[in-house]
């Protein structure tokens, strides 16, 4: 029942109209050294800001799905296995208007939606200053969804990139070894990719989801970063009679990787 009243509860505030950017973005600061990120889950309008024009062949205005909701899920079921809350931030705008895992120039198209988009990416900034102060390492989870691999987990990190600071205190293992995110999830049965077989650095992440803006700027081969992942949710791990359960094992693969590697 808590799980169905969170899951309502976080419906019908995307459902609502978003009149100030804070009001835009969902935060919640933890203890954990870990951040949840969902920058396409929101369907909350923003008035006087208009819907973007296609541009491109990846133009994409359709939400990810429930991947607000997932990211709450599995907060909260972190906070239930580890007894501290982790970091969240969540957009709850419509990506029709604003594609918050863009930079600002390709993010909306109008200049009344600047205050949403800078409410979201402050509040990450803010958030990992906070954990940098506290922690001597952290990680950055930025949630999404795909249909490209229905039923699988996808990892991006720009082939390591992103996730440098990591490889050089605990090497390949805090990525593709057994006690890593996808190493607990591929022993759960989740189909990954790329496999665990491969090295992180190799340049076999999934062409076009390998990784966005959000692990790009506050990864930790950038000044004042921290270690960032995408995770990349296939359709069929988000479906209603799927999601408690992918957060749940998604949460359990998150605390084994905080134990051994954040600790």
């Amino acid at each position: 029942m808590r799980m169905i009243r969170l899951l309502l509860a976080t419906l019908l505030a995307a459902a609502a109209t978003i009149a100030h950017g804070h009001e835009a973005v969902m935060v919640q600061a933890g203890e954990l050294p870990v951040i949840l990120v969902a920058p396409h889950g929101g369907l909350g309008e923003i008035p006087g800001c208009w819907e973007r024009n296609p541009v491109g062949t990846r133009f994409v205005n359709r939400p990810d799905t429930a991947t607000d909701r997932l990211a709450l899920a599995i907060a909260e079921e972190l906070q239930r296995l580890t007894g501290k809350r982790p970091h969240l931030v969540i957009a709850r705008f419509h990506r029709k208007y604003i594609d918050a895992n863009r930079r600002a120039d390709q993010a909306y198209d109008y200049s009344t939606c600047a205050l949403a988009y800078e409410a979201y990416h402050d509040a990450i900034r803010d958030q990992i200053n906070t954990l940098r102060m506290r922690h001597p390492a952290a990680m950055l989870f930025d949630v999404h969804g795909q249909s490209a691999y229905r039923d699988s987990i996808l990892r991006g990190t720009r082939h390591g990139e992103t996730v440098r600071a990591l490889l050089d205190r605990a090497g390949a293992a805090a990525v593709t070894g057994p006690d890593s995110v996808f190493g607990r999830l591929a022993a759960m049965g989740y189909a990954v990719v790329p496999g665990n077989d491969s090295a992180p650095t190799d340049r076999v992440e999934a062409r076009n989801y390998a990784g966005g803006y959000t692990v790009d700027i506050y990864g930790s081969h950038r000044p004042g970063g921290i270690d960032a992942m995408q995770l990349e949710f296939g359709r069929d791990l988000r479906e209603p009679a799927t999601l408690e359960r992918t957060a749940k094992d998604t949460a359990r693969a998150i605390a084994a990787f905080y134990e051994r590697f954040l600790r």
